[in-house]
């Protein structure tokens, strides 16, 4: 006897093939598949699934001979699309160009809260975004969000006060239960002052959310381009405190050269000089003493051999 909890979503499936055979104009504005599509999330929700895509993608605002940005921008948004996320954490999206295919595309899929149509100029003639970069899209909708950028000092270079970068705090209606989720990017460099000012950016954050009353009512993911190497590969203090003083979990706390984020071997917009390693990272924290979310898979994600970007993502499943 077939159970009727596998009949229903079996018959939809089989509704769902017959409607598309028909090639009927403007399905993807049917009422039925948006209710198709509100019955997948429902369950997906009852389930625990959480599928969660962070990604650096490479968008500087100038373009420099080799950068193919057209090539890359095009394709981003239907690749990052065939990875099914539910939560996306984006990263260098300052170009007005790719924003525009991206903001073209995912919002079909994806809710956003900030407006990530917004320029400003750097000089003449060449706009950036208004929120250091960072895009969070969730096909959850978005409640609230935040921008926090990172206080600027004296010794921070031009590039890195050009790119003005912060955290994008967000909250997400996840059925009954709120989501919060970081999104970040650290202080570009391999050297001692680039850690000591990813150290400074660091404590910014931790400050800021402790004095966000309820913060710590909700199960909460960090997730970016940190900019520091994983323990497996070299020490970092800014990873250490993450861990130690904020109290999150790595999704993968120990690694191989097949996690690497930043890999020349692999993507041939790395620099050789560059090391091998993971920059990327997807962090969570349970509420309180409830150890609620765990993992379910993982992996370096966008990996083809015509990367569409110096990163590769990083793609977490969750249980939660």
């Amino acid at each position: 006897m077939v159970h009727s909890k596998f009949l229903l979503p079996g018959i939809l499936c089989l509704i769902f093939t017959l409607v598309q055979s028909e090639n009927l104009p403007e399905i993807e504005n049917t009422a039925f598949l948006k209710w198709f599509e509100s019955y997948k999330t429902d369950e997906k929700i009852s389930s625990g699934e959480l599928n969660v895509l962070s990604y650096n993608t490479w968008g500087l605002p100038i373009e420099l001979s080799g950068h193919d940005h057209e090539k890359r921008f095009t394709a981003m948004a239907d690749s990052i699309l065939t990875l099914h996320p539910d939560i996306i954490g984006l990263q260098e999206t300052f170009h007005p160009d790719l924003r525009a295919h991206l903001l073209n595309t995912l919002p079909r899929t994806f809710f956003t809260y900030s407006d990530y149509h917004c320029n400003k100029e750097i000089v003449p003639f060449i706009e950036k975004d208004c929120y250091g970069g960072l895009m969070t899209l969730s096909v959850y909708p978005i409640i609230w969000e935040q921008f926090y950028p990172y206080p600027i000092a004296d010794e921070t270079t031009i590039i890195e006060k050009i790119g003005s970068k912060g955290f994008l705090l967000s909250r997400i209606k996840y059925g009954n239960r709120i989501i919060q989720v970081i999104n970040t990017h650290l202080y570009a460099g391999d050297n001692k002052k680039a850690e000591r000012m990813r150290l400074h950016q660091i404590r910014f954050m931790q400050q800021t959310i402790q004095s966000i009353a309820d913060y710590s009512k909700y199960e909460t993911i960090l997730l970016g381009d940190f900019n520091v190497h994983h323990p497996d590969v070299a020490c970092s203090e800014v990873y250490d405190f993450i861990i130690r003083h904020m109290a999150y979990a790595d999704s993968k706390p120990n690694i191989s050269q097949t996690d690497f984020t930043s890999d020349h071997i692999a993507n041939k917009y790395v620099s050789s000089k560059d090391k091998r390693t993971k920059l990327d990272y997807v962090f969570y924290k349970p509420v309180g003493e409830k150890k609620n979310i765990k993992i379910v898979s993982q992996n370096r994600a966008l990996t083809s051999t015509q990367p569409m970007s110096d990163h590769f993502g990083w793609n977490v499943r969750f249980q939660i």
